[in-house]
């Protein structure tokens, strides 16, 4: 009886437009979980989906994604509703953004995003309004808050575990060495455990590349081996200390021949006894 009343409510407001919103008796969210990027996504029938994103480095993002319902160009209202069963029409505008011609994925990001969430903690519906191409009046979509606390803990719990570097922050690194050493030294060792740490949670990553370098000081037979010596030692560490794979791993020995500085100061010759290790997806 409860629920009939629920939807006695919502059926009895003004109708404007074409209005989707999940069922009271079945509100399906999906969380889905990783050091990478978590979301919590609502199914809307007839219309798609809509919900929460938010990728490592990243901004909190609200959006309704329409698999069916493409925009005229015009614009997309976003607002906050009091429930359905409030019998109130008042609603509170968050923006408006223009749409174009076919567009599908409307999109609040970062404080407007988080306004949203917090409105939905309290019980209030986010809306969308936009004019769609399917329609001859304005199509309304409502994210529903039947459920929501059953799976925002694990929504929760998950923006905490996110990992603290994103792919561009360790994707390109440098490390030096003393002169004639092939050894790593800690802050070396350091930008390397943070370098395996994001490997070891990023699946895409398909190779390590290693590139190391001498400066021209000594002979070239002493710098070629010292060369594949650097290049040697990052390699071990990752694979003793980290797993990573030996075959997501190659290597190449430039020796001297690609210098970063110039070679006639003692600054220079610092900056080209290096080795640079690249991420490829």
């Amino acid at each position: 009886m409860l629920i009939n009343f629920f939807f006695a409510l919502f059926f009895a407001l003004p109708v404007s437009a074409e209005q989707f919103q999940a069922p009271v008796t079945d509100t399906q969210w999906q969380v889905i979980e990783s050091p990478l990027e978590c979301s919590l996504m609502q199914s809307i029938p007839g219309f798609g989906e809509a919900g929460f994103y938010r990728r490592n480095g990243g901004a909190l993002s609200l959006s309704f994604i329409s698999q069916s319902h493409a925009a005229r160009q015009n614009n997309v209202l976003f607002q906050i509703a009091e429930a359905p069963w409030q019998n109130k029409e008042q609603r509170q505008t968050l923006t408006s953004q223009p749409t174009e011609r076919g567009q599908t994925r409307f999109s609040l990001n970062g404080v407007l995003a988080q306004q949203a969430l917090s409105q939905m903690q309290e019980g209030r519906f986010p809306v969308i309004e936009y004019p769609s191409q399917s329609y001859s009046d304005n199509v309304t979509v409502m994210l529903s808050t039947v459920k929501f606390n059953d799976s925002f803990a694990s929504f929760q719990q998950c923006l905490s575990q996110l990992h603290p570097d994103t792919f561009g922050e360790v994707n390109k690194l440098t490390v030096y060495f003393e002169i004639e050493q092939a050894t790593l030294t800690p802050v070396a060792k350091k930008a390397l455990t943070r370098l395996a740490g994001y490997v070891k949670v990023d699946d895409s990553i398909n190779q390590i590349k290693i590139a190391s370098h001498t400066d021209n000081h000594g002979r070239r037979r002493l710098n070629e081996p010292l060369s594949d010596a650097r290049a040697l030692s990052i390699k071990r560490f990752l694979i003793t200390e980290f797993e990573i794979p030996e075959q997501l791993i190659s290597i190449n020995s430039y020796v001297e021949a690609k210098p970063t500085a110039s070679n006639k100061t003692p600054l220079g010759r610092a900056k080209n006894r290096r080795a640079e290790i690249t991420l490829v997806r």
